[in-house]
């Protein structure tokens, strides 16, 4: 059996993107993937200016100036050239008049008509934005291969973009199979049970924006329909997602159907709960990704190894595209820990003034939805290694819960 770290790695070395690149209206392109560097359009200040309302005064070895004029964000028409003893009203954001030392915070002035005056010395280069200290023309303002997020629409919007080149979304289609599965809004027939995972990862896969995703539905298990289905699906799609068929059972014909229309890869890896997995393509070029049947396994997977892929795949860079875990203290014991799986458990997490800590749920077993549905974070536990309270250990953040 495979390691994750191994899997994942693997995973995200063979996801190249072969996306067209289109241009995005920039108030439409938050969570697209930024297909190129951006640079820097205009330095950042575009022109020294005051950090806060105050005085801008001319010679800081004084205490009292003369106010001469005012100076607000955006007046084109004030502009003063300081002589030593002078001062003027500036409001945050406005242009600085010639020959400012700094600009002394109204708090600390005391006005008396045209006269400002301090209690102590102040310092010079004080409350002044100068410009380009943030950014210089021709820099890269924003690399490549990264997901948009509202602060980088703002970042762009301050240079002036209008538009931005992303990657194309990747169109996706999700599918059950089983033919025990029944859909919802019917009544369950002996032995049935109600096809919930697909569902599930579609409205979990719909918070990202680079994904174009449709429903495929629930396909029997037959080895003719299931090419069918294939075939008409990888002719328009990206990505393919089965869920369930991906083990190797009598009737788990999904393997044989996908080796026989493109190429598969049937993982055994060392994780709980997600030991089966599969990954290849059909067709021209349609990835696809196979995951356990389990509910929790079929979560698990998709956020730890498929969703990585389909970032990748999307044209985020590998390291952008590994998920996201931070480091949480152990609220529990497991001793004599012989499994040579990596097992990711359901965790809740609990901050007090020791720090952040993640205590196991009770319902850890793979069909069991419910750990997910109150969990917080998967929780990472080594194989073959003991735990002990308060040993920091990886989580992992569920979608959604932390928001």
């Amino acid at each position: 059996m495979r390691d994750y770290y191994d899997a994942l790695n693997d995973l995200l070395s063979n996801a190249l993107s072969t996306q067209d690149i289109e241009e995005v209206p920039l108030e439409q392109a938050v969570g697209h993937i930024l297909a190129k560097d951006l640079l820097v359009q205009y330095p950042a200040p575009q022109f020294d200016n005051s950090a806060m309302d105050g005085y801008a005064v001319n010679d800081m070895q004084r205490l009292t100036w003369e106010v001469i004029g005012t100076i607000a964000a955006g007046d084109e028409s004030a502009q003063f050239d300081l002589k030593p003893g002078q001062a003027v009203r500036i409001l945050t954001g406005a242009g600085m008049p010639k020959h400012c030392d700094s600009v002394i915070q109204q708090e600390l002035v005391e006005r008396d008509g045209d006269r400002i005056r301090i209690k102590e010395a102040f310092a010079a280069g004080k409350n002044i934005r100068y410009m380009g200290e943030e950014l210089q023309q021709g820099e890269v303002l924003l690399d490549a291969n990264r997901a948009i997020t509202p602060a980088a629409i703002g970042l762009l919007a301050s240079q002036g973009y209008a538009t931005v080149p992303c990657f194309a979304k990747l169109k996706l289609t999700v599918f059950s199979t089983g033919d025990e599965l029944t859909p919802l809004g019917q009544a369950l027939a002996i032995n049935q049970i109600y096809d919930s995972n697909r569902p599930m990862l579609l409205s979990f896969l719909k918070r990202y924006r680079f994904l174009e995703i449709s429903s495929g539905g629930a396909i029997e298990d037959k080895l003719e329909t299931l090419k069918t289905r294939i075939s008409e699906a990888a002719s328009t799609q990206d990505v393919l997602i089965f869920t369930g068929g991906a083990s190797v059972g009598e009737k788990d014909y999904l393997k044989q159907a996908l080796e026989e229309l493109g190429e598969i890869e049937h993982w055994k890896l060392a994780i709980k709960p997600g030991k089966p997995f599969g990954w290849g393509k059909v067709g021209t070029n349609t990835k696809v990704f196979l995951l356990p049947g389990n509910p929790v396994a079929s979560y698990a997977t998709t956020l730890l190894l498929a969703l990585p892929a389909m970032k990748r795949i999307a044209g985020v860079s590998i390291d952008k595209a590994k998920p996201f875990s931070f480091k949480a203290k152990a609220a529990f014991d497991i001793s004599q820990n012989k499994s040579i799986r990596r097992d990711f458990r359901r965790g809740r997490l609990v901050n007090n003034e020791e720090g952040l800590w993640v205590e196991l749920l009770s319902t850890q077993d793979s069909h069991m939805l419910s750990g997910i549905s109150y969990g917080d974070v998967l929780v990472e536990i080594p194989p073959q290694a003991d735990v002990k309270t308060a040993q920091l250990l990886n989580v992992y953040p569920l979608a959604g819960a932390l928001d």
